[in-house]
Formats: C-alpha cells, sequence, structure tokens
C-alpha cells in the first residue's frame, strides 16, 4: 500500500501546484518531513499536510490549532461518515482544509472541505446529507480499487 500513499502524495502537490500556478505564493515543497507526507511553504504560511487513505481516529492528534493543515482522503462513504462522527472536534481546527479526492474520477477529481468555516454557514442537522451531496462531484473511489488502477499503471 505505500505505493498507493506515495501515489497519492504526488498527485496531490501536482494538484496544489497547478492551483498555484497563477498566485505564485508556494516557496518551495518539501516531501516526508517532520512526520507529515509534505509540507508546502507559501509566501505567507507554512502547511502541514497529511495523506491518510481512510480516516481514522488517531488523525485528529497529528493535528494542532495554531497552524495550517491539509488532508488528503479518498472520496468515499467511510470517509464522509467519519467526518460527521468526529464533526465536533474538526471544527475546533481554524486552518484545517480536508480534500476528498478521486485521480481517476470522470468528473471533478476534488472537492473541499474547511470544517470550522462550513460549521458557520451549514445548518448540523443537515451535516451528512450537505457532505454527500458535495461528495457526488467526484466519483467515489476505495482504497482497493485505487490500488488496482495504480497497478494498471505500470
Amino acid at each position: 500500500m505505500n505505493n498507493v500513499n506515495s501515489f497519492i502524495v504526488d498527485w496531490s502537490i501536482r494538484f496544489l501546484e497547478n492551483k498555484d500556478s497563477v498566485k505564485g505564493e508556494i516557496v518551495n515543497i518539501e516531501k516526508y518531513k517532520e512526520g507529515f507526507d509534505f509540507i508546502i511553504n507559501y509566501k505567507d504560511k507554512t502547511k502541514y499536510f497529511i495523506v491518510s487513505l481512510t480516516l481514522e481516529g488517531d488523525i485528529i492528534n497529528r493535528i494542532k490549532n495554531d497552524s495550517y493543515y491539509g488532508i488528503f482522503t479518498l472520496n468515499n462513504s467511510t470517509n464522509i461518515r467519519f467526518i460527521v462522527s468526529n464533526w465536533k472536534q474538526l471544527v475546533e481546527f481554524r486552518f484545517l482544509n480536508i480534500y476528498f479526492v478521486n485521480p481517476f474520477s470522470d468528473s471533478d477529481k476534488v472537492w473541499v472541505i474547511c470544517p470550522y468555516i462550513h460549521d458557520k454557514i451549514c445548518d448540523r442537522t443537515s451535516l451528512e446529507s450537505g457532505l454527500k451531496s458535495m461528495a457526488e462531484m467526484v466519483n467515489p473511489l476505495g482504497l482497493e480499487e485505487l490500488n488496482n488502477k495504480i497497478k494498471l499503471l505500470r
């Protein structure tokens, strides 16, 4: 599964570099440093990124409220349920973005949520249905399916 994680790390970096191509705010990118999958130094901040293809409870312990964090995960119902189940904890992190991805999706490849901001504008009673609606923009992807698709690339 290490190949799968490294594939998503590289894909995520390319995605963020492409997203930054107009603004040009990225100063440099460091892979596998300080316990993170990659760190991006922007002109005005440093952001720490974790690639966690299946979200699990210990991931919340890796982030702190005083820094910028990004989590890349697969777009699937298991990861959405994790977000809903841990919403109260996640909204405490002001500078957290969670990227739900499928590099092989026929439509959009990514959707992003910032729980702190989303919580300010959404109705918690419709949180799960709202997240599922956003997730529909990107085809769902499980870990085994991703592994199989990566094997086909070689």
